[in-house]
């Protein structure tokens, strides 16, 4: 016996020594990994901030943002900070319209007659999308990341009213599918979604208001025109009565001739740039009606996500997992606040009995009329859920042991009236109700629900189609 408690000894050794053989090779290993990456991190820092520091000359947004990540990188600060100095760059390179420089496109009839980089519209639209794009990005999974950067791209190289129309279908085309993908905390989402809609609502206002304003500014000149001619006309007149003064004559004419020929030039100009607003702004007005309506669509088909996850398809009520999220949010008010609640279980009695005997369909309707009678009884701000099965909880906020046994009887009281007939036989159904206020010694919700399970497995023994407090 002794022998063989000596070789398990020995075989344990043994292992040991290998296990920490294998422990100091593999640490070795991470040694050499820490110091190449520590060795690369020293590299970058020395040189990185040096290359920087060329760029960072002046007072622009961009050039004191490359300071600022200088710096950072001279102090070794957190990657948190520093990813944050990154996302002030791309902002600043936004603004000032600088990155690579984008591929020769066909220039539109607007980009003939003005250079990008001097049209305020394009650029306020720009930096306000980014801003969305930033919010997104905060807040989206990193699968959406590349779809993003994308967004981020066009908006880099946006030249006329052409890409606004493009940029706009990418930003909602990522908004419905995050919706249609997401289903975790949706009533997170739902407000996230609004938060979106809101600011690109914003901005497109702003827009239809500018174009609104170039059009205004067009009319305005063409009345200017109209004055002038109406000069021109009224100084040839009076160089004709002029009939001595033959030189002063052909002088007023001769500049008379070059304003209206300088102003039939800009007339003609005027006319393309009025053609092209009214194009771009019958054009804008037509997205933004559309625009409008998807973040209608947007909101609506969020809320309606929300609603079904959080609702029982049989009964309509809320589910299970409503009532989870709703019984932790009343115990955290109690717990900070000392706000108290009362939890109510409704349990079906007999309900196998009427499902064999009747069919699934009386039964299905049993469930159905009792929530159908017992939500009136109910105030605004209690919550009655489907619990599982012929299970029902309501969650009563504010509400002591006896407001709570109250609103048990009356329930109680009102479903033992349901009636059906079922081939001339009448089908009744009641209930056994549970009731428990939450107490000083509580400290999980679920302590209550055992509480309230209890007095319903009470109700049960003590006959059924009763209300028992616990």
């Amino acid at each position: 016996m002794s022998a063989l408690l000596e070789e398990k000894i020995a075989a344990l050794q043994d292992q040991i020594q290998k296990l920490q053989s294998q422990k100091d090779s593999l640490i070795k290993e991470l040694d050499v990994v820490e110091e190449k990456f520590e060795s690369q991190d020293r590299l970058y820092r020395k040189y990185f901030p040096v290359i920087i520091d060329t760029v960072s000359k002046g007072n622009s947004a961009f050039a004191k943002a490359c300071a600022e990540l200088s710096n950072a990188l001279k102090k070794k600060a957190s990657p948190t900070k520093i990813s944050y100095i990154f996302e002030q760059l791309k902002t600043a390179m936004i603004q000032e319209d600088i990155g690579p420089v984008p591929l020769k496109k066909k220039k539109g009839m607007f980009s003939g007659l003005r250079k990008s980089s001097d049209d305020p519209i394009l650029d306020d639209f720009k930096h306000s999308y980014h801003e969305v794009v930033n919010s997104l990005k905060s807040t989206l999974d990193k699968k959406y990341t590349p779809k993003l950067d994308k967004v981020t791209a066009s908006l880099l190289t946006a030249q006329d009213s052409g890409d606004i129309h493009d940029i706009r279908e990418n930003v909602f085309s990522l908004i419905f599918q995050y919706i249609s993908e997401t289903s975790v905390d949706r009533e997170k989402v739902n407000v996230f979604i609004q938060e979106i809609v809101g600011k690109i609502l914003e901005i497109e206002t702003k827009l239809a208001t500018s174009y609104e304003q170039t059009s205004s500014i067009v009319k305005s000149n063409q009345g200017f025109e109209k004055v002038l001619n109406s000069e021109i006309g009224g100084l040839k007149k009076s160089s004709d009565v002029a009939a001595s003064l033959d030189d002063l004559k052909i002088q007023i004419t001769q500049r008379l001739t070059s304003i209206e020929k300088a102003l039939h030039k800009k007339k003609t100009v005027d006319q393309a740039i009025n053609k092209l607003a009214e194009k771009n702004r019958s054009a804008f007005k037509t997205g933004f009606a559309k625009l409008k309506q998807e973040l209608q669509e947007a909101t609506r088909y969020s809320e309606e996500l929300e609603k079904k996850l959080n609702q029982d398809q049989l009964t309509g009520a809320y589910n299970r997992r409503a009532y989870d999220k709703k019984i932790a949010e009343e115990m955290d008010r109690f717990l900070r606040y000392g706000t108290i609640f009362s939890l109510l279980i409704i349990d079906a009695d007999k309900f196998k009995r009427i499902n064999d005997t009747y069919g699934h369909a009386i039964g299905d309707r049993c469930l159905q009329e009792i929530i159908k009678r017992t939500r009136p009884l109910l105030r605004k701000n209690d919550m009655l859920a489907r619990y599982g099965g012929e299970e029902f909880v309501v969650v009563m906020p504010e509400t002591d042991a006896e407001g709570g046994r109250r609103a048990a009887e009356k329930i109680r009281q009102t479903i033992e009236k349901i009636e059906f007939l079922y081939k001339n036989e009448k089908v009744t159904v009641t209930v056994s109700i549970g009731v428990s206020c939450v107490t000083p010694e509580d400290e999980r919700h679920e302590q209550v629900f055992e509480r309230v399970d209890m007095a319903v497995y009470k109700a049960k023994e003590n006959g059924r189609n009763q209300v028992m407090v616990q």
